[in-house]
Parts: C-alpha cells; sequence; structure tokens
C-alpha cells in the first residue's frame, strides 16, 4: 500500500509541473525556452563491418622464421686449468693473436724453475746415454771383427787337414827302411873285414840308419797331427761361439738404468710443462680476441671462462630459437636470409647444427661444442655485400609447399573444442561448416576439406 501511494503522489508531481508550463504566458515560454541549453544530438549507432574472405586457390607455403646474429663459425672460450692469481695479461679486447701464441698466465715462477732443473738433469742423462751409446757401437764392432777372425781360423783349421801327410810319411818310412836294408846287406859283405868301420858300407848304412830314423819320426809326427787335428778344430768352433756371445750381450744395448733415467727425466720434465700448460692461456688458432676478462693480481678459479677467441674470417649466423621452431627444423635444410638492416639484400644458407637433442650440437663435452645456439652456414653474399659480427639477420626456413591448393587466411577459420570450422555466407543467410586444414603458412592456411572454390567465407 505504501508503494502505491508513494507512485501516486510522483506522478501527480510530474502532471503538475507540466501543466503549469503550460499555462505560462508565450512570451514566458519563450524565454524560458532559450534559457535552456541544446540537447545533445544521440549519433546513429556504427555498425562493424565484417570481413568476409573468398576460397581461393593458389599456393600454400608453410614457413618458420627466426632472428639471428652474424657471428664467427669458430668461436671458443678459454680458461685456465688450474687455480692461481694472474701474473701476465698479454692481450686486450680486439687484438690479432696467432695460434700458438701466449695470451695470459698466472704466476707460476716455481714452477718455471722446477722446469728448468728437470731440463738440466734431462741433458745430463742423455748425454750419459749418448756417451754409452757410442762406447757400445765400438764394442760391437770390436766384437764383431773377433767374431770374424775366430770363423776364419776355424775356416783355416778345418783346411789343414794332416791325413794326406800321413801317406807321404808313409811312403818316407818305406823307403827308408828299403834303404836301410840295402845298407845293411852291403854292409853285411864286408863284415869280416878288419877295416870294416872305416868302409863305405859302414858310412852308408850309418846314414841309411839315420834317415830310417827320421822318416820314422816324420811318420810319428804326422799321426800325431791327424789325432790332435780333431781337438784344434773342436777349440777353435768354441772360440767362435764365445766371440758370437760376447757380441750377442753387447746387442742387448747399453745399460738399461742409463734409459730409465733418461725416461724418468722426461717424465719430470712432461709433468712440470703440463702444469705450466694449466696455467697458461694459449690461442688455439689463428684469430680475434672477443672478450677477456682478466686483470693481473686477480684470483681465478680452473675451468672459468675468461675470454673469447674468435675466427673474423668465417662467419656464420648462430640464433637461440624455441623448441617448438627447432623441432620443426633439421640440419642440412637450405635457407634465405635478409639483413633487418638492410632488407634488399637477400643471401642463401643452411642450417650447419642445431643442438642437441634436435642436431649434433653441444652434445659434445669439449667446452667449445657446449653452444646451444642453432648455426647457420652463410653459402652466397650479394655482390658487394658485407657482414659485420653482431649484424642482426631474418632467417627464412621453407618447410612445405603446395602449389593449386585452395587456401583462406588464418582468421576466417573458427576453432572451437577442437573443431575447426568456417561460417559460410550464403546469399542472406549463414552456417558453418567444418574444414580439413592441411600446411599453415604465415597468411594462407589449405583447406583439403569442406570448401570449394569462390565460396564467400565470414571472418572472425
Amino acid at each position: 500500500m505504501g508503494r502505491k501511494f508513494l507512485l501516486l503522489t510522483v506522478i501527480l508531481a510530474i502532471l503538475a509541473m507540466a501543466s503549469g508550463c503550460a499555462l505560462l504566458p508565450a512570451g514566458r515560454a519563450r524565454v524560458a525556452s532559450s534559457n535552456q541549453p541544446e540537447p545533445t544530438p544521440i549519433p546513429t549507432p556504427i555498425v562493424p563491418i565484417t570481413p568476409t574472405y573468398r576460397v581461393q586457390r593458389g599456393t600454400v607455403v608453410k614457413q618458420v622464421q627466426f632472428t639471428g646474429r652474424v657471428a664467427p663459425s669458430t668461436e671458443q672460450e678459454l680458461f685456465f686449468k688450474t687455480n692461481g692469481r694472474v701474473r701476465r695479461v698479454l692481450v686486450k679486447r680486439g687484438d690479432m693473436v696467432t695460434k700458438g701464441q701466449l695470451l695470459a698466465d698466472l704466476e707460476i715462477e716455481n714452477l718455471e724453475r722446477q722446469l728448468e732443473m728437470a731440463q738440466l738433469e734431462l741433458e745430463r742423462a742423455r748425454a750419459r746415454l749418448a756417451e754409452a751409446e757410442t762406447a757400445l757401437q765400438a764394442n760391437i764392432r770390436r766384437a764383431e771383427i773377433q767374431l770374424e777372425m775366430a770363423k776364419l781360423n776355424l775356416q783355416m783349421q778345418q783346411a789343414q787337414d794332416p791325413t794326406p801327410r800321413k801317406a807321404q810319411a808313409e811312403a818316407e818310412l818305406e823307403q827308408a827302411k828299403i834303404a836301410l836294408q840295402q845298407a845293411q846287406a852291403a854292409y853285411d859283405q864286408i863284415a869280416w873285414r878288419n877295416d870294416r868301420g872305416v868302409t863305405p858300407q859302414a858310412a852308408a848304412l850309418q846314414q841309411a840308419t839315420l834317415n830310417f830314423q827320421k822318416a820314422q819320426a816324420a811318420y810319428d809326427l804326422a799321426m800325431q797331427d791327424i789325432a790332435t787335428h780333431k781337438y784344434l778344430v773342436a777349440i777353435q768352433e768354441r772360440q767362435v761361439e764365445l766371440a758370437q756371445i760376447a757380441l750377442d750381450e753387447l746387442k742387448r744395448g747399453v745399460d738399461p738404468l742409463l734409459k730409465n733415467d733418461v725416461s724418468r727425466a722426461e717424465l719430470s720434465v712432461e709433468s712440470l710443462q703440463a702444469a705450466i700448460a694449466d696455467a697458461q692461456i694459449i690461442a688455439p688458432f689463428d684469430g680475434k680476441i672477443l672478450s677477456i676478462t682478466l686483470i693481473e693480481g686477480r684470483e681465478v678459479a680452473a675451468y672459468t671462462p675468461v675470454a673469447t677467441i674468435a675466427d673474423p674470417h668465417g662467419l656464420e649466423v648462430s640464433a637461440d630459437l624455441q623448441s617448438t621452431v627447432m623441432q620443426e627444423l633439421a640440419e642440412g635444410m637450405e635457407v634465405t636470409m635478409v639483413l633487418t638492416a638492410r632488407p634488399g639484400e637477400q643471401f642463401k644458407g643452411t642450417i650447419k647444427r642445431l643442438p642437441y637433442p634436435y642436431g649434433t650440437g653441444g652434445s659434445s663435452t669439449d667446452l667449445a661444442e657446449q653452444d646451444k645456439s642453432t648455426r647457420v652456414s652463410i653459402e652466397t653474399l650479394p655482390e658487394g655485400a658485407q657482414l659485420e659480427l653482431g649484424d642482426l639477420v631474418r632467417v627464412t626456413v621453407v618447410l612445405e609447399t603446395r602449389e593449386n591448393t585452395l587456401w583462406l587466411p588464418p582468421q576466417a577459420i573458427r576453432l572451437f573444442e577442437g573443431r575447426r570450422f568456417v561460417v559460410v555466407q550464403d546469399g542472406d543467410l549463414q552456417r558453418r561448416v567444418d574444414v580439413k586444414i592441411g600446411i599453415e603458412g604465415e597468411d594462407r592456411v589449405e583447406i583439403l576439406e569442406g570448401l570449394s572454390e569462390g565460396q564467400v567465407v565470414v571472418g572472425r
């Protein structure tokens, strides 16, 4: 009841105001109206125009684009392999260096002194070994000569066979025996004579007796030579054997302890050299120092990168990509590139390396291969084009191309709960049509099923 009374009161008040205005004189009414502000006209609402697209036939290209920077193809981070305090920094950022050049080192004076002493000891050990080897060669030569002489003596003994002299001695002994018998017979014929002792027969018998004794002695000597010859040959064979043993012993080489001394000294030198090398940074190749963060007198930790060297003559493009992009790529794919600062200069290249597990990069334990970037080689450059380290490059990789296929722009296709469809305009009517799409390009999407060429589709 209270609400109805309140509503009635408001209506009556409005009617009274309206009647009061109507009762005003015409002049006052005009004055009153002239004092009121002009009402703002209500603008006509703008009806948004929904874009439409026509299904066309043409080429659809699926491609990947990303931005990279011009980088050296050969680049390596440098570090010490031991902790220490920096003694010298011999280069600065931007310096060109050559392979093997010393770039920086730690305080290693103690190691250097130890190395000098070890090198002196190595020289002495080598000198002692060389002296022993020289003496050994002389001794070997002497032993070889002794062996040759022993063999010659053996051959001579073997050649001096006394057997033929036995026949000669037998013949001479037989002749002397016959002569003795004849002299004895002649003497016997005059043996009755008192002067037989001074007769020629007695003298002849005496001479024949002496000749027989001489022949007998020669025969005995010949038989002795035959008996001892085999022993002389055996003795000489032993001489040859002894000479061969002496030569074989010499050919075993110098005293092994001398060689051990040299080996031990070499190991000591190599160990100290390795320790010094761990405290040095050496240029691994000809290149340019891109960065160096060393300060003389400062402590540094082992295996902490402190400098970067690169070969400025070999350039490529480096880019850090998302995994979703790298999944679409493969090493060996051809690319086209343009400098963002000079978009008119297009050049070609190839995807050289993708990081692990998408390619062969980054899976090595070598620090130089720990790079997780994608590397693109530069194959051709426009005539007169110059690249500088750090230049931004836009890289385009064509993944797939479809010729003479139906397509729509991406904004014409709708997606709802996994369902892809379009809104087709048929005269004044609109209807939803499910579509099957193929490859998706930047501005074109391939239509495999659901539409035909020329149909009009309402965009989003």
